[in-house]
């Protein structure tokens, strides 16, 4: 059985655990068996939250996961896969650390165990539309590098700013990455979570 890897990318505080929770409890009614890995600070008491809806959880904790990415990435993704076998392995990494990093890493590591086990979805950035424009000037090397090697942009909290700054920010994305599939999600109703489950469809 082929495990789908989701692996989504974006700074701390923009939503990606909750976002996670909210795809773990549509795919788990599907009968998905869900699995989750993050090394991200600040998410473990939301880990509860992931564990009642029957989502198998993994917390990496390290100074530098790019000191350790492989060996870290490589324990948890063996033993969750040989624990749970899960239709699909959420990834969440640390805001610093490029989500196609990530995926690289697992592929040699696939590669290099000879199998054809894992499947990988195309790569997520979440976006916080209240911070973009901060994170845009404080921390630019990162945010460019995180919307430029997205497939899928969600833009997430869209309900929590108004319309002419949302547009402002549509077209900063479509910039730096045109090629990205841009999804909108707000912060009160989760409506994006059914767009983006479209794409983890097997």
């Amino acid at each position: 059985m082929n495990t789908k890897i989701v692996i989504i990318g974006g700074f701390l505080g923009s939503g990606k655990t909750t976002l996670i929770r909210e795809l773990g409890k549509l795919l788990s009614a599907n009968g998905k068996t869900i699995a989750y890995f993050t090394n991200e600070v600040g998410e473990i008491v939301l880990d509860g939250d992931l564990m009642s809806y029957d989502i198998q959880t993994k917390e990496i904790t390290m100074a530098c996961v790019t000191c350790n990415l492989k060996e870290a990435m490589t324990t948890a993704v063996d033993q969750l896969i040989e624990k749970i076998h899960p239709d699909i392995l959420f990834v969440e990494p640390k805001e610093t650390v490029s989500p196609l990093v990530v995926r690289d890493e697992l592929e040699k590591m696939s590669l290099k165990a000879g199998t054809e086990e894992y499947q990988f979805t195309p790569l997520f950035t979440l976006i916080d539309c209240t911070a973009f424009f901060k994170n845009i000037k404080e921390k630019k090397k990162i945010t460019f590098d995180q919307i430029t090697v997205a497939e899928i942009i969600v833009l997430n909290k869209t309900d929590l700013v108004e319309e002419n700054k949302l547009e402002m920010i549509r077209e900063s994305v479509r910039q730096i990455n045109p090629n990205a599939t841009i999804l909108e999600n707000t912060f009160e109703n989760e409506t994006g979570s059914k767009k983006i489950e479209k794409y983890l469809e097997f």
